[in-house]
């Protein structure tokens, strides 16, 4: 029988850290403001501020600074999450780009050719097929033959009549 092995990185659990962390800093302020409130803050069982800042003073600072410390552990964890995350995408996009895109390999309606769809013929610019790897070229007589209509977003009609 195996056991899974635990990360040691401290990268991988600071969140986690940071949150111990602050609850421990709320607790040790805590502990100073009910010893200051309590029987340390006295001397011969008479309140004495002398007696409670001792208490105050430790408990409140050691306390404080905890939790801005667990806080900040907090604050980096995610920051590192979403530089990962955001490094991840921009491999993506850079990836993408590299590979030039599927509109970057479709040639040009002034070419004479367009992207076929179910009802409607497209520019191959056209957003509504842009992005799509499963598309078919034809020509303005093809898509004519084929009783496909022109386009109502990007009117292959209007790009045909301007090249003429």
């Amino acid at each position: 029988m195996s056991f899974p092995r635990l990360s040691l990185r401290p990268g991988a659990w600071g969140g986690g850290l940071g949150l111990v962390v602050i609850a421990i800093g709320l607790i040790v302020i805590g502990i100073g403001w009910n010893g200051a409130a309590g029987a340390g803050g006295q001397i011969n069982h008479v309140t004495d501020i002398r007696a409670q800042l001792p208490w105050l003073l430790s408990g409140g600072l050691l306390g404080l600074g905890l939790v801005v410390f667990g806080a900040a552990l907090v604050i980096v964890h995610n920051a590192r999450v979403d530089r990962a995350r955001l490094e991840v995408k921009f491999d993506e996009l850079v990836d993408a780009v590299s590979r030039g895109g599927a509109a970057a390999a479709a040639p040009s309606s002034a070419a004479g050719l367009y992207v076929a769809g179910g009802t409607s013929y497209h520019r191959s610019d056209c957003r509504l097929v842009g992005g799509r790897e499963d598309v078919h070229y034809v020509t303005l007589a093809e898509a004519e033959a084929a009783e496909l209509r022109p386009c109502r977003v990007c009117r292959p009609e209007a790009a045909e009549t301007l090249t003429h």
